[in-house]
């Protein structure tokens, strides 16, 4: 497809060098000849020097031609406008990046005025991350497919005696609820493992199941840790600001450390509910007078990967709470872990995954539709919701025990209205299904393209 990307700073960067490996034709244009001078070095990529919310500048770059543009400019206002001159020049899709939470609770109203299909919000999605992390803290990370309905669990196995060597196959004969290991990372390799696969100490393994079955997997095992009820997030950004007001919707109680005095006063005007500290964070001393000692969970959200990551260490060897680490770096995402934090977010890959899974489903057939994306260690493994609009020939109506996948690929849930399927060789893809792959060494934009 032909996209246009107004604003190369970091979400742009990693969007257009995303979806020139996914093979598409890219065009990145920004005022700032510094801003392009990487990506023109880099990729496979046509950079324009202008403004982008100039139809001259659009023109240039083949907006009237394309397929999709987005936006993502460091200023809300000026992504809208480019948004809706694409729109006006002949672009079929656009997306928007809108960051401002007063301009964010707008777009329902007039979306759709304005022609934009789609809008991201980096610093809304990551709050999102952090609370279903918080609301189940035995998790290092929770996606969510059919609205919900299914969950797929991070967790890093610990030195259980009875889990060494155990195999999936005794796994699930032993806990006896429905689940389903889709993927295990072992120190560098990535596995999607069959039944005779033994787990040892260290994995990170990928659960899907419904919730109520994920926490019974828990419990059994003895993994289950004791709810969050008080949060402490150290930075009072856009993410902190989100986060907190959705943390105090549950009943949580928040305590938020910002050095901005100003930043402060409004936080407090828009979180009458929390407790807002102005003060440096990553102040061991003053983390420990304000409690981080006797707190459920704790955040880090500054503007600093190193900060972030210290402090987090600090409250990891310190407390026994759920600690959660923003990093913008993808280089740091892997020294984390090595380091010990298990549960670590990053705005910049989860824009990356929300917009390449709009970008495929507009690749993808008739047949299906692509509903929601995630990447899972790190750009290793995918796994993808399809909705199946359409009967497919040797898959929809089929036994899976009959259907000839590739390799690396496995089917691990089956949504049918409010059921959850973890299917066995006799179940049966039907239409008007959600069907959840997990795919190594493969990008899917059809659910078609799983067959062998």
């Amino acid at each position: 497809m032909k996209i246009v990307i107004i604003g190369n700073g970091k979400i742009g960067s990693n969007l257009a060098a995303l979806l020139v490996q996914e093979g598409h034709d890219i065009t990145v244009v920004d005022c700032d000849e510094t801003h392009l001078r990487k990506s023109q070095n880099t990729l496979d990529v046509m950079c324009i020097e202008g403004n982008g919310a100039t139809a001259e500048t659009q023109l240039e770059a083949g907006a009237d031609k394309a397929t999709l543009l987005i936006a993502a400019t460091p200023y809300d206002e000026v992504n809208v406008l480019c948004c809706l001159i694409g729109k006006r020049l002949g672009t079929k899709k656009t997306i928007s990046r809108v960051r401002m939470p007063e301009y964010y609770q707008q777009m329902h109203l007039i979306r759709e005025d304005l022609g934009l299909s789609m809008v991201i919000n980096p610093e809304l999605s990551t709050a999102d991350e952090i609370m279903r992390v918080l609301v189940f803290p035995s998790a290092a990370k929770v996606e969510v497919f059919g609205k919900g309905k299914l969950e797929l669990v991070e967790y890093r196995l610990p030195d259980f005696p009875w889990l060494e060597n155990i195999t999936l196959v005794e796994l699930y004969k032993k806990i006896k609820t429905k689940f389903l290991i889709c993927a295990v990372q072992r120190d560098e390799e990535v596995f999607i493992p069959s039944g005779d696969f033994a787990l040892q100490e260290g994995d990170r393994i990928h659960v899907a199941a419904s919730h109520r079955n994920i926490e019974r997997f828990f419990r059994a095992s003895g993994f289950m840790k004791d709810k969050v009820r008080t949060v402490m997030i150290v930075g009072g950004g856009r993410v902190g600001y989100y986060l907190s007001k959705q943390l105090l919707a549950v009943g949580m109680k928040v305590k938020l450390i910002e050095k901005d005095r100003e930043r402060c006063e409004k936080l407090s005007d828009l979180l009458p509910k929390a407790i807002v500290i102005c003060g440096d964070g990553t102040d061991q001393d003053l983390l420990i007078e304000e409690g981080v000692l006797e707190v459920d969970g704790f955040v880090a959200l500054t503007g600093i990967d190193e900060e972030n990551m210290i402090i987090s260490l600090f409250a990891k060897d310190s407390t026994n709470a759920k600690v959660v680490t923003k990093v913008s770096r993808e280089n740091y995402i892997d020294l984390s872990s090595e380091l010990g934090l298990d549960c670590v977010v990053s705005p910049k890959s989860l824009t990356m995954g929300n917009v390449l899974s709009y970008v495929r489903s507009l690749e993808s057939t008739a047949g299906s539709e692509i509903e929601s994306l995630y990447h899972l260690v790190g750009d290793q493994v995918e796994a993808i919701e399809f909705r199946v609009k359409e009967r497919i020939p040797d898959l929809v109506g089929v036994p899976l025990k009959d259907v000839q996948l590739k390799k690396n690929i496995l089917i691990c849930a089956i949504i049918r209205k409010r059921e959850i399927i973890i299917p066995d060789g006799s179940a049966v893809i039907e239409l008007g299904d959600s069907v959840v792959i997990v795919s190594k060494e493969h990008h899917f934009s059809s659910l078609k393209d799983i067959l062998d």
